[in-house]
């Protein structure tokens, strides 16, 4: 099948080829490629209009022991409920990317550090208040993240705003979990 035949293919079947590039399947977020591809121009466009930009790195605690626990299928589902919860927190601008793995990124243009700490620590009470639904809804685990922040600076490229809200996300992890960290810089 050539490229003009998979493409036709894939109109036919109801599939938007650009999802297939830019989205992760599992969870419907925009994918990590996407996000690279997309985040310097919201940085660049922040920096110019002198405007905030915040971004936020999540991971899920302890997400291989729920693989390990109640198999891969259950960690899918964790994964799915979770980027169904992200969706229901952000707003339309903000652009929501799988990282990779249990890692996840929201970019929050026009937001600044207070205002993105009190949507993360809002999204960390629900992730931790509701179980995640499991096995079809047979079961429900508790499951709690660690989210890391940074705004962005004067002299901030879109992987150095990046790389200080993933170290803060260590941090968090570092000092127990179920936390919200800012940089501090």
């Amino acid at each position: 099948m050539d490229y003009n035949e998979l493409l036709n293919h894939l109109q036919v079947v109801g599939k938007d080829p650009s999802r297939l590039i830019f989205e992760d399947e599992l969870t419907g977020l925009y994918n990590r490629r996407y996000m690279e591809s997309h985040v310097g121009t919201l940085v660049e466009q922040a920096a110019a209009r002198g405007k905030p930009l915040t971004v936020l790195v999540m991971d899920i605690d302890y997400f291989k022991s729920i693989n390990d626990t109640y198999g891969h299928d259950a960690g899918d589902d964790v994964l799915r409920e979770f980027a169904i919860r992200i969706r229901k927190s952000i707003r339309g601008i903000d652009l929501a990317c799988r990282y990779g793995g249990e890692e996840f990124v929201v970019v929050m243009p026009e937001t600044d550090l207070a205002v993105a700490t009190m949507v993360a620590e809002r999204l960390r009470r629900r992730i931790a208040s509701e179980t995640f639904p499991i096995q079809q809804g047979a079961h429900g685990i508790e499951v709690t993240i660690s989210i890391g922040i940074a705004a962005l600076s004067r002299d901030d490229t879109a992987a150095s705003v990046i790389k200080r809200a993933d170290q803060a996300l260590y941090r968090a992890k570092r000092d127990g979990r179920n936390r919200v960290v800012p940089d501090a810089a």
